[in-house]
């Protein structure tokens, strides 16, 4: 058997589960709750032919998370079948997603007009991350340009932007809500209007193929062939 184990409980599990079930439908996902469940479950793993594959959010900024991280290599050093898949966090993820523009705003869309600046601090922000990591000069430089980010960290950056690019459409995510259009076949967002339209009306493409997409076009490319999945 596979598993993949993740701290998340709302939106996160949610978008791992879809993404997961999708892909690799051997693997069974289930949510720990929190990082010290996550820990707790991780230490009672034993030796065995099971795969385990261990996601927990890795924003090296947050001391707490970055804490979070050193305890859990510590307890997977010995376990030969246990794989820490190393995600900056479920928002960083789709917020790196190459399409993300293209999937939530219409060609001439005025809402995409008006969340330009949203878009441009996404487009510094994924190259900062890229380059460095969240280290504390680019995040510096990162909260110089930008209004509205001083006293945030990279995975509450990394929140504010995708919800503030997504809100108000099918798209729309935060920590409690994942946007369905994400994830279900295109047009079942179950509260769409006739007048919501994306960048994917002209071109309709089902959760299958969503799901292959956000994993080959985002950062989750690199962090799922590390492992081996």
């Amino acid at each position: 058997m596979r598993y993949l184990w993740c701290e998340d409980s709302k939106s996160g599990y949610l978008f791992w589960s879809a993404v997961i079930r999708t892909l690799y439908p051997d693997i069974c996902v289930e949510s720990k709750g929190s990082n010290s469940g996550l820990r707790k479950a991780v230490r009672r793993i034993a030796s065995g032919t099971d795969q385990y594959y261990i996601i927990m959010d890795a924003a090296i900024d947050n001391p707490d998370v970055l804490r979070e991280n050193r305890r859990l290599a510590a307890d997977v050093a010995e376990k030969g079948n246990v794989h820490v898949i190393s995600v900056h966090s479920f928002e960083y993820a789709l917020l790196s997603f190459e399409l993300l523009e293209q999937w939530v705003f219409a060609e001439s869309d005025a809402l995409k007009e008006q969340r330009q600046s949203y878009l441009d601090a996404r487009a510094l922000f994924i190259d900062m991350m890229s380059a460095d990591a969240g280290e504390a000069s680019g995040l510096a430089a990162f909260k110089a340009a930008f209004d509205g980010f001083e006293s945030k960290n990279s995975e509450q950056i990394a929140a504010k932007l995708l919800f503030e690019i997504t809100r108000n459409t099918g798209f729309e995510t935060d920590k409690s809500r994942l946007g369905e259009c994400f994830v279900n076949s295109c047009c079942e967002w179950d509260a769409r209007q006739s007048d919501d339209v994306c960048g994917l009306d002209a071109h309709r493409i089902d959760a299958n193929e969503k799901a292959r997409l956000l994993v080959e076009r985002s950062a989750l490319k690199d962090a799922f062939e590390r492992v081996e999945m």
